[in-house]
């Protein structure tokens, strides 16, 4: 009997490229749009599982932000998160799914630790201030599969990413992570002959990007794949400041003018680096280098969204 997968969030950046990538091999995946199920709705998600049994669950739903959207609303991306990630991992385990993948995101880690961070850095000091709702949704999330896990002996893993780019990616300055808001600035200085682009920041703390196609293909790895692990760490394994990566984009763009950076807008942890050595050693690693990523990455924010965004 072939899998019948749920890719919880299949519209957003990381649940679209999931999909074209198990479409591509073949799984059977049932579709579950935004408007057909409200992942915080407990009784809608029982039922949903109810009549559809899926057999692999893979969790890329949620509210998601940068740095600015994170502080602003840290009540909303606590509760929005915590619900859909505690009723997708209930049902999982209710209607006894073979297989759940979590999602979860490098910032569950503390603010001051060891670099490159390990698996068991967790909850070892406190966690940075501006993005507490979110981490503390995640983190709940990953302890309740775990226990479950443990309880059940269920195939049940989170994953925690570095910090994620690539087609689907939100374009929106108010509520958008780091890069595509400095591909999206540089993008339309370049258009509009502007005489510097404002970066928020002091450009100097550093941080490990990942292409959302090496995480699709890090997670079909472990779907083809068990382990024992609870949790683990998918990292691009390449590390650059704020300011190396403006300027990246800055040559990418063919921008000329000046960088500024505002120091009033706050930085976020001074360093994450993901160690990635748990999944790499069981044979996955990525492939897509940072500066190669990026020039395909302005290319489909300029041709693709700038389009719509302009009409």
């Amino acid at each position: 009997m072939t899998s019948k997968v749920l890719i919880a969030g299949q519209e957003g950046m990381v649940g679209s490229s999931i999909h074209r990538l198990l479409k591509k091999k073949n799984f059977n995946i049932i579709n579950c749009k935004r408007k057909d199920l409200d992942f915080t709705n407990q009784s809608s998600v029982e039922k949903w599982f109810k009549k559809h049994k899926p057999n692999i669950v893979i969790n890329a739903a949620g509210k998601v932000g940068g740095i600015l959207d994170n502080k602003s609303f840290q009540s909303d991306y606590i509760y929005i998160n915590s619900m859909i990630g505690l009723n997708i991992i209930n049902s999982s385990i209710k209607f006894n799914v073979k297989k759940l993948i979590n999602l979860g995101s490098a910032c569950i880690y503390p603010k001051k630790t060891n670099q490159p961070i390990k698996e068991n850095a967790l909850l070892s000091s406190p966690l940075e201030e501006t993005n507490e709702g979110y981490a503390l949704a995640k983190i709940l999330s990953l302890k309740y599969s775990q226990h479950l896990k443990k309880k059940y002996k269920k195939e049940f893993i989170s994953l925690m990413p570095a910090n994620l780019y690539g087609e689907g990616d939100n374009f929106d300055l108010k509520s958008s992570h780091v890069l595509p808001a400095l591909v999206k600035k540089f993008t339309m200085a370049k258009i509009k002959n502007s005489p510097f682009v404002e970066v928020w920041g002091s450009g100097k703390v550093k941080r490990e990007f990942l292409n959302v196609e090496d995480l699709s293909s890090a997670i079909y790895f472990l779907i083809m794949k068990r382990t024992d692990h609870d949790f683990i760490n998918i990292g691009g394994g390449e590390h650059y400041s704020i300011k190396n990566i403006a300027n990246l984009i800055k040559k990418i763009t063919k921008y000329n003018g000046k960088i500024i950076f505002n120091r009033k807008y706050p930085d976020g942890v001074k360093r994450r680096q993901l160690d990635s050595k748990i999944i790499k050693s069981m044979g996955w690693k990525p492939k897509i280098k940072l500066e190669i990523g990026l020039q395909k990455y302005c290319q489909y924010y300029l041709n693709e969204v700038f389009p719509k965004e302009t009409r």
